[in-house]
């Protein structure tokens, strides 16, 4: 009796302990060993290359990250060509809002390849008080690349507007004529500062224009900084400081035209040509 029930212990099915052996555990862990292993070295090699990215010193990059760099649009190049605008604030505006108006400018120009030097003159009376002295850049000689902007109040402006005039009006000079004038009208730059249209802006956009003629001489276009009269549509993009641009053919021939004034040499030597329509 007593063997009959010790064989049918032995062959009962029991259940599985709670916790394997030790053999049972020592190959559960090697099986995750081998599996996590490679896993483990592919986890910490990326975590080790990101940094190698991230903190690169400038000048001193990775491959990876020149071979990058090199399918990138490559940046635009510094202007070649150059002018210089001696600004005469007749109308007193805030040196800030000037300042503002004239980076509009300068980035217009700066999409077409050309660089403005801005030189502030004064127009200040000196007082008994305080003396009030031009700049030394105001007082050097001057050059074809050298143009004189002239910032006219109303009762400055009434005596030179026309009719045709409505902004301002640019001199129609030889291109080896030193200092050639402009004139911006400010109080009509003022009317059209409406329904929170931005002054500043539109300022630096009436410079711009008339830069434009004395280059490229008469005559507007039907889009764009040289049209004959913005739209509200256009002076809301300017004010929101959206840029309108030359064509690339007036962008191509106001180069010229400066480079021409800088005698320097123009590819093809093309032709002095209005480049907008009359």
């Amino acid at each position: 009796m007593q063997f009959e029930l010790q064989r049918r212990l032995v062959g009962a099915k029991v259940p599985a302990p709670a916790w394997p052996s030790p053999s049972a555990r020592i190959g559960k862990l090697l099986r995750k060993c081998d599996f996590a292993l490679p896993v483990t070295l592919i986890v910490g090699s990326i975590l080790f290359i990101l940094p190698a990215f991230a903190w690169s010193a400038p000048g001193n990059r990775s491959p990876r990250a020149a071979a990058g760099a090199s399918t990138a649009d490559p940046p635009a190049p510094t202007p070649d060509a150059k002018l210089a605008l001696r600004v005469y604030n007749y109308a007193r505006i805030d040196p800030v809002s000037l300042a503002l108006s004239e980076k509009m400018a300068s980035a217009i120009f700066e999409n077409a390849g050309v660089e403005i030097a801005w030189v502030d003159c004064s127009v200040s009376r000196p007082t008994s008080t305080s003396l009030s002295r031009p700049s030394p850049a105001c007082q050097s000689d001057m050059g074809p690349t050298d143009l004189v902007l002239r910032i006219l109040p109303r009762h400055m402006a009434i005596k030179l507007a026309a009719r045709n005039d409505p902004l301002g009006f640019a001199q129609i000079c030889m291109e080896s004529e030193p200092a050639c004038e402009l004139n911006v009208f400010y109080h009509r730059v003022d009317e059209l500062a409406v329904n929170g249209y931005r002054t500043d802006r539109i300022l630096g956009y009436v410079i711009a224009h008339e830069v434009t003629h004395v280059l490229l001489g008469p005559g507007h276009s039907e889009e764009g900084v040289m049209r004959g009269q913005w739209t509200r549509d256009d002076l809301q993009r300017i004010s929101w400081g959206q840029l309108l641009d030359f064509s690339s053919d007036q962008s191509r021939q106001m180069r010229y035209a400066v480079l021409r004034r800088m005698k320097q040499p123009v590819p093809d030597n093309p032709t002095r040509a209005n480049s907008v329509a009359p």
